[in-house]
């Protein structure tokens, strides 16, 4: 089947005109795009640029999308089907503005429109309260803490390399911060690996001594801890302690959030709040409730493990989100501030945006579902 032929599938489906056959190959279709989220990857470079200029054209002569009738919502499946075309054609993110978007924002709707995306940024403060900008750091041994030495990576890490520490007793603390528009990752001294993403920050010890390895965060982070039987890891944010061995999972900690929010993965953990207590198995998330005379965890089984890590792959990605918990998300990675002018909009949505695209490409997006948008500056102002 050729591109044009079915994009021109995706055009019936969006517009309930497509037939029972068309269906059932969209649905197939989307299925291997599930089973196969990288298949992309097996393209050479060449193919790539060639699939990105192709699917460019075939858009701007067949797409041709009804602005009179657009959707309320943009979390049907024809939606999901656009981002697997997306991927698996397009190739290149950017270029969903064509499929959702028909036009780009408006001249005269933002001042600055190249608000660019978060990147590799973040803050290292040492033991004796030294700072050390990760962002503009040379690549190398960055420090010598009692004989751990510090890592700096080309590819925004930093590594705690403990491997000549000795028997050190005495434990000191270092802290990385990640501002609005900033993500890294770092490696602590017993090889776990902990994802930062905007506006967070990891509290740990240059050497994990004593019977648990205990670190505390604030923010969201992903965390790939190594296994260890004899000295279990420990997670301190906002009230809650997540326990684990050795395992993979997700947590969000944000002050601005209604509920923190523990995502695993892999293994398990035990999820504690004052004399509340949760043991998540893998698909599982623990909501933690505190204040407002309200206190305890709440469990959810079978969610959507890729949505809650989406941003540690690289992208936006909600389920069923309201426009307020989008543009949270939004001013995080961008750095810049909401404005909501009127009613707030109280449908909820679905879709995946790629984290490498400008502002005004993201929200692109989200303007095609009668969501508007004027940028000026670093102020967002979202409106009906």
């Amino acid at each position: 089947m050729k591109k044009s032929e079915f994009l021109k599938i995706l055009r019936k489906y969006n517009q309930e005109s497509a037939s029972d056959e068309e269906k059932a190959f969209l649905s197939a279709y989307y299925n291997l795009f599930e089973a196969e989220p990288d298949v992309v990857e097996l393209l050479e470079a060449a193919e790539r640029e060639t699939l990105k200029t192709q699917i460019k054209a075939t858009i701007d002569r067949r797409i041709e999308l009804n602005q009179n009738k657009r959707p309320a919502k943009i979390y049907t499946m024809a939606r999901r089907m656009v981002a697997a075309a997306i991927l698996l054609i397009a190739v290149g993110a950017a270029f969903a503005v064509y499929l959702y978007g028909g036009q780009l924002l408006h001249d005269d709707n933002y001042v600055g429109r190249n608000i660019p995306p978060g990147g590799n940024k973040a803050i290292l403060t040492l033991a004796n309260g030294s700072k050390i900008v990760l962002t503009n750091a040379k690549n190398g041994i960055l420090v010598l803490q009692g004989g751990v030495r510090v890592i700096k990576t080309p590819n925004g890490q930093v590594i705690y390399d403990a491997s000549d520490a000795g028997n050190i007793t005495d434990t000191v603390y270092n802290t990385i911060t990640t501002p609005r528009g900033g993500q890294y990752m770092v490696m602590l001294p017993d090889s776990s690996k902990v994802y930062l993403d905007a506006a967070s920050s990891l509290r740990f010890p240059t050497v994990f001594t004593g019977k648990t390895r205990t670190v505390f965060l604030t923010g969201e982070g992903y965390f790939e801890v190594a296994h260890n039987k004899n000295k279990p890891f420990h997670v301190v944010a906002g009230g809650q302690t997540v326990e684990v061995l050795g395992t993979h999972f997700n947590i969000n900690a944000y002050d601005d959030e209604q509920y923190i929010s523990t995502t695993l993965l892999e293994g398990s953990v035990k999820v504690s709040l004052g004399k509340s207590i949760a043991i998540l198995a893998p698909g599982d998330q623990a909501h933690t409730l505190s204040g407002n005379g309200l206190s305890g965890i709440e469990v959810y089984k079978g969610i959507n493990t890729d949505a809650a890590v989406a941003w540690k792959n690289g992208y936006f990605n909600f389920e069923n989100a309201d426009i307020q918990t989008i543009m949270k998300q939004y001013a995080r990675w961008y750095d810049v501030k909401i404005v909501f002018d009127g009613k707030v909009d109280e449908r909820l949505f679905s879709g995946e945006i790629h984290r490498n695209l400008n502002a005004s490409e993201a929200l692109e997006l989200l303007d095609y579902a009668d969501v508007h948008f004027k940028i000026d500056g670093k102020t967002i102002v979202v409106s009906r």
